[in-house]
């Protein structure tokens, strides 16, 4: 055969040939293509449906990771199915990571203001207090449709404490959003804020895990507040936190909130109190301060007392073996108060005061008797 040197071949292979070309022509000698083409033949129907429910219910999965649990269950054998079987059948199906995360992503923006809230943490400025380099951190609550800022403050700490302590001057000052977005931070998924968003009847929503365009108006936010006012500033002359927030707040207030938005052809600020008639608001200080007050349930040990963040407190006798539902403030631990299970105060606590309680006078045992 030209190029190919000499080959042998079968009779009935000749025979078959000419077969072919007598009946079909010469079209008939041409190779034919399998009808199982592009089909794996090692790998059965039952198997082959087990692969795409993994994919389909975790993309990002390897087909490595894939390969290994069909192997550890026994739905292949090691010697008879490789892991490029399962590598050619991925792609071929087209059960892909990135064609599942393609997903349809559209714009949004809620009708009337306090519908929603954004909330994320932006890095702030170094600051040099007392000769110490102080790292700072931006809190900042966000009205999805007036693009108000509800509040943001500078902390030198991003932990659940400086979160909550941001939220509550937000609602304080601009009533309860119905919803509040934010990311998957481990802040965010704190148990006080579960717990202080369902005292408040406020939905906790998150976005979903790397996905920083879900969060897009908070984060605009930062970079216009980083263009406008960060970049232009002189932190050598702040000298506290404290300071540095009321430079932030001259700028929300006298200059974003008066700023007509380009999304809502809106001043901020005039969006927002157009709607305030429709707001739900916290009108009582003691209210407040209830619902955001940490919450944990503790028993009362034998000498009526109960341990808060490694304080003793003292406890009416009567809960002695009890547990009780307690609240108090992480930065003031001089007194804590006992709940009932339907939110009530039944009793302000305070630490233990061994000075004190050695003065009691006690009753006085008769030994004669």
């Amino acid at each position: 055969m030209p190029s190919l040197g000499k080959r042998e071949f079968s009779p009935n292979t000749i025979k078959t040939w000419l077969y072919c070309y007598r009946k079909y022509g010469f079209e008939g000698l041409y190779p034919k293509s399998r009808c199982d083409k592009g089909a794996s033949r090692i790998l059965t129907d039952d198997v082959k449906a087990y692969i795409k429910n993994l994919k389909l219910d975790n993309p990002r999965r390897s087909a490595k990771s894939i390969y290994q649990e069909l192997l550890a269950k026994k739905f292949i054998e090691l010697d008879k199915v490789s892991l490029s079987t399962v590598q050619r059948y991925l792609r071929k199906t087209k059960i892909s990571t990135s064609a599942l995360n393609t997903k349809d992503r559209r714009s949004f923006e809620m009708e009337y203001p306090n519908d929603c809230w954004q909330s994320d943490i932006s890095m702030g400025p170094y600051l040099i207090i007392n000769d110490k380099k102080i790292k700072t951190y931006l809190i900042a609550f966000l009205d999805d449709s007036s693009r108000l800022i509800t509040h943001a403050e500078f902390y030198d700490t991003d932990n659940v404490i400086s979160l909550i302590d941001a939220f509550k001057k937000a609602v304080s000052k601009r009533g309860v959003p119905k919803k509040l977005f934010v990311d998957n931070g481990k802040v965010f998924q704190s148990e006080q804020l579960h717990l202080i968003c369902a005292s408040l009847g406020t939905s906790l929503c998150y976005a979903e895990p790397y996905s920083p365009e879900s969060k897009g108006k908070i984060e605009r936010f930062f970079r216009t507040l980083k263009d406008q006012w960060m970049y232009g500033f002189d932190w050598q002359k702040i000298s506290s936190i404290d300071e540095l927030n009321e430079n932030l707040n001259k700028y929300i207030e006298g200059i974003y909130h008066q700023t007509v938005h380009s999304s809502t052809n809106m001043k901020p600020i005039e969006k927002f109190i157009k709607y305030t008639d429709t707001m739900k608001f916290i009108n009582s200080k003691e209210e407040l301060d209830n619902i955001f007050l940490y919450r944990v349930k503790r028993r009362v040990i034998k000498d009526a007392t109960v341990s808060i963040e490694k304080v003793k407190f003292e406890v009416p006798m009567q809960y002695i073996g009890d547990y009780v539902n307690i609240r108090y403030y992480p930065k003031s631990l001089d007194k804590a108060y006992i709940f009932s299970e339907d939110g009530k105060l039944l009793q302000t606590i305070h630490p233990v005061n061994k000075i004190d309680n050695s003065k009691i006078r006690r009753k006085e045992i008769d030994f004669s008797l």
